[in-house]
C-alpha cells in the first residue's frame, strides 16, 4: 500500500507523478494519490482543447491548459478542488470499490452521494465529481476530482468553446450544474477531506504498514516535458473540420491539412482573428 500527497500544485508534475506510478509502482499497490492544483484546465485523453475551453482568456489570465491519460471530459482545477486516483492491479480493479471509497467519505461528512450516468458523481441533482480510467499493460488507474470549496464562476469562465462549429469524433464534456461539497457539509476543506479520504482507504485496503517511495526526479523529467508540449496539448487531437470566415478547415494532429504549408491551426488563429 502506498499513499502519496504532493506538496506541489504544479498541474504538470502531478500529472506526470500520476502518470510514473501507474507505470512503475502498480505492483505496490493499492495506491491512493492525493493532490491539489494552482487554476488549470484539465481535458481527457480524446478531446478538442478549441471545442472544451476558452484558451484565449486562460492564456490572458495565466491558466494553464493541460492532457490527461485517462477519457472522460475537461475539469477546472484550482486549490478548492481535491484530485484523487487510485492505483491497482488490473486483475484486483472494481470501479464500484472506488466510487464507493468516496461514498463512504464523505457520509462521514454526512453528505449522501450517488453515481448518476458513466462517471458523474451527484449530491441530489448537483455534481461535484467527474471520474476517468487509463488501463495500462497490468495496472489500472481510477481518478478523478472532488469540487470541495472551488471557484465555481471561474469553472464557468474557462469551460467552453473557444471556436464554434467544430465537428469532431473527439470525446464531448456532458454539461452539468456543478457544486461544492462544502455548500452540503459547511466548514469542509481540502485539507480535512483528504485525511478522511486516506482513514477511509486504510479501511477499505488491507493496510500492509507504511511503504515509502522514491520518484527518480530524471524519469519524471520526459513526463513532465510531454505534458507542457503543445504536442501533447493540442496536436494530439482528434481529427476536425471547422469554418472559419469562411474557410472550410481540416485539421489533424494540430495543423490544417488543406492549406499550403499545412500550418498550425493554433498560429492561424492567432493570424486571423474571428
Amino acid at each position: 500500500m502506498l499513499i502519496i500527497k504532493t506538496e506541489t500544485t504544479d498541474v504538470y508534475r502531478n500529472l506526470a507523478v500520476e502518470e510514473w506510478l501507474l507505470d512503475h509502482a502498480g505492483d505496490r499497490g493499492p495506491i491512493l494519490f492525493l493532490c491539489v492544483n494552482r487554476p488549470s484546465v484539465v481535458i481527457g485523453k480524446n478531446q478538442n482543447p478549441w471545442r472544451e475551453s476558452r484558451l484565449s482568456l486562460m492564456e490572458n489570465e495565466g491558466v494553464p491548459l493541460a492532457r490527461r491519460i485517462s477519457g472522460g471530459g475537461a475539469v477546472y482545477h484550482d486549490e478548492g478542488n481535491l484530485n484523487v486516483g487510485i492505483i491497482v492491479p488490473r486483475t484486483e480493479y472494481r470501479e464500484e470499490k472506488q466510487y464507493e471509497l468516496i461514498f463512504r467519505t464523505l457520509d462521514k461528512f454526512g453528505i449522501q452521494a450517488s453515481k448518476v450516468r458513466k462517471n458523474s458523481l451527484v449530491v441530489g441533482e448537483l455534481k461535484f465529481s467527474g471520474q476517468a480510467f487509463c488501463f495500462r499493460r497490468q495496472h489500472v488507474l481510477h481518478h478523478g476530482t472532488l469540487l470541495v470549496n472551488s471557484d465555481l464562476k471561474r469553472l464557468g469562465r474557462y469551460l467552453g468553446s473557444e471556436v464554434e462549429g467544430i465537428a469532431t469524433k473527439a470525446v464531448a464534456s456532458v454539461p452539468a450544474k456543478v457544486a461544492n461539497l462544502s455548500s452540503f457539509a459547511p466548514g469542509l476543506t481540502v485539507e480535512t477531506l483528504s485525511a478522511v479520504l486516506v482513514e477511509t482507504f486504510k479501511e477499505m485496503y488491507a493496510d500492509s504498514g507504511p511503504q515509502e517511495i522514491t520518484i527518480p526526479e530524471e524519469e519524471l523529467f520526459p513526463i513532465i516535458g510531454k505534458n507542457v508540449s503543445n504536442a501533447w496539448k493540442l496536436c494530439h487531437t482528434p481529427r476536425f473540420q471547422v469554418t472559419l470566415n469562411g474557410q472550410a478547415l481540416d485539421v489533424e494532429k494540430g495543423c490544417i491539412t488543406n492549406l499550403k504549408n499545412s500550418p498550425l491551426f493554433e498560429d492561424f488563429l492567432t493570424e486571423n482573428p474571428r
